[in-house]
């Protein structure tokens, strides 16, 4: 921006010191230092986390910042519209917190060439007075301090040494300490320019932490024996995983960016899940983005949970797997994680306990178990499984049978095509032929059916003496895609 403005001010024409108007605004910038280019683009905010205020007002406003934690080199720059060359006045303001200690000043001017600054050797009459709301910048007068290249003109001021309290605004998320102010005539009679409002530090929420749902898991009733695959003939799946993020408050660093195995020195990962209480599971894997991959087995599951010790070098972003046998049916389940970390220090303020959902699996097509199936030894009563394939394709279907009062597995059989829209009747001598057992009165059975076709399952028992059927449909587990 062009800094040469012309005013008449007791009829004499001024150069280098200008009105103010709509668009004559000065900047806070970052100070980059004698030789350094003037930044362009105003002064980002430094982040703080509630934590470190434990998120009460009356702490945060008992915590004075030092403008070394906003600046990095302990420094602001008000970078003028205009140029100055004769006395002017700064108020500097402040909201969201209040001012303390008194500052010091170094004033520069620009250099025509690559517009690096240069300091002012001395500039004469400037006052500072420090108020709790404001900072005055009184009688500061450049017209005798210039050098032969200075060009005669002062271009910026960095005031170094602010100190900020009674910051209890700080508490509350989102809210910011401010700059503003104004550039002012020696009588304070004229407004030269406005200073922008510049937030110089911010309060953020500090670490963020999530636990992730996985995508929905199928469990494949196509797979051979049914249900022992997931969808896309796989063993293992991600659950859901686990996130970090945000901003720490680490003793007097306003900027502290969270990095791994910064903030917790260990964590424990709970997972409570259906699966693995699972016939079919085999392990669990905490898998870091960075560290070491944790894995937990049958044995250490208790009452449906398994835990993961998480060092502080394995504390990232992470991924929670699970792993079946590949053999042995899968159940639908559902389940959760819940982290709780543990602070390294007194210096660090870590994220509190927080917990999500993992992903659930589910039975694909037809999945439905029927149970006291009576044997063909039976003298008096017979069983019938009415298969019904209501979809619109023809399919078949895997039966597997275990013994009603132990849970042995008997033996796993497909039946024959059911063509779409069409039913099957199995009986209990079709199942004892299929799988070479050998009926007794004292085994009664348990079937599970599954198909890749929606439909149904009945369990009719015939009454050999009064030639009547009843249902025993009711005395089954699992979910019918259609109901009979």
């Amino acid at each position: 921006m062009n800094k040469q403005s012309l005013y008449l001010f007791g009829g004499a024409l001024l150069a280098s010191t200008a009105l103010t108007t709509g668009s004559q605004a000065a900047l806070i910038k970052q100070s980059n230092g004698v030789g350094g280019t003037v930044a362009t683009t105003a002064i980002t905010a430094k982040g703080i986390a509630t934590q470190v205020f434990s998120g009460t007002a009356a702490t945060a406003g008992a915590v004075t910042i030092t403008n070394a934690n906003v600046s990095s080199n302990g420094a602001i720059l008000i970078d003028y519209t205009s140029t100055y060359n004769t006395a002017f006045n700064i108020q500097l303001d402040i909201a969201g917190a209040e001012f303390t200690g008194t500052p010091s000043l170094v004033h520069y001017f620009q250099s025509t060439s690559g517009g690096s600054l240069e300091a002012v050797t001395s500039v004469t009459g400037c006052t500072v007075q420090t108020l709790s709301d404001k900072i005055l910048i009184s009688g500061c007068d450049p017209s005798s301090s210039f050098t032969a290249t200075s060009t005669s003109r002062v271009d910026a001021i960095a005031v170094t040494g602010l100190t900020y309290q009674s910051a209890g605004a700080l508490a509350t998320a989102g809210t910011s300490v401010t700059l503003s102010g104004l550039i002012r005539n020696s009588a304070n009679t004229i407004t030269f320019e406005n200073i922008t409002a510049a937030a110089v530090i911010t309060s953020k929420s500090a670490i963020s932490a999530s636990v992730n749902t996985g995508s929905a898991l199928t469990v494949d009733n196509t797979a051979s024996p049914a249900f022992t695959l997931l969808t896309g003939a796989t063993s293992s799946a991600t659950l859901g995983s686990i996130t970090y993020s945000g901003t720490a408050a680490v003793g007097t660093d306003l900027s502290f960016v969270f990095l791994n195995g910064s903030v917790a020195s260990t964590t424990e990962v709970k997972v409570t899940h259906g699966v693995l209480s699972d016939a079919a599971f085999v392990d669990i894997k905490y898998i870091p983005t960075a560290g070491t991959t944790l894995t937990r087995s049958v044995g250490n599951v208790s009452s449906g949970s398994v835990s993961f010790q998480v060092g502080g070098a394995s504390l990232a972003g992470a991924n929670i797997t699970i792993q079946f046998n590949g053999t042995t049916a899968i159940s639908a389940a559902t389940g959760s994680a819940t982290v709780t970390p543990t602070a390294a220090g007194p210096a660090i303020t870590a994220t509190g306990a927080f917990s999500g959902s993992l992903a659930t699996l589910s039975r694909g097509g037809l999945s439905i178990q029927l149970n006291t199936l009576l044997p063909t030894a039976s003298t008096n009563y017979s069983s019938f499984v009415r298969l019904v394939n209501n979809s619109t394709v023809a399919g078949t279907a895997t039966v597997a049978v275990s013994n009603d009062g132990t849970g042995v597995a008997l033996g796993t059989y497909t039946t024959a095509s059911i063509a779409a829209g069409s039913t099957l009747t199995i009986s209990s001598t079709d199942i004892e032929t299929a799988l070479a057992i050998t009926s007794s009165v004292s085994v009664n059975y348990k079937v599970t059916l599954a198909g890749s076709f929606n439909g149904y399952a009945q369990h009719l028992v015939y009454n050999k003496t009064s030639g009547v059927f009843s249902d025993f449909s009711g005395f089954r587990n699992g979910s019918l895609t259609v109901d009979p």
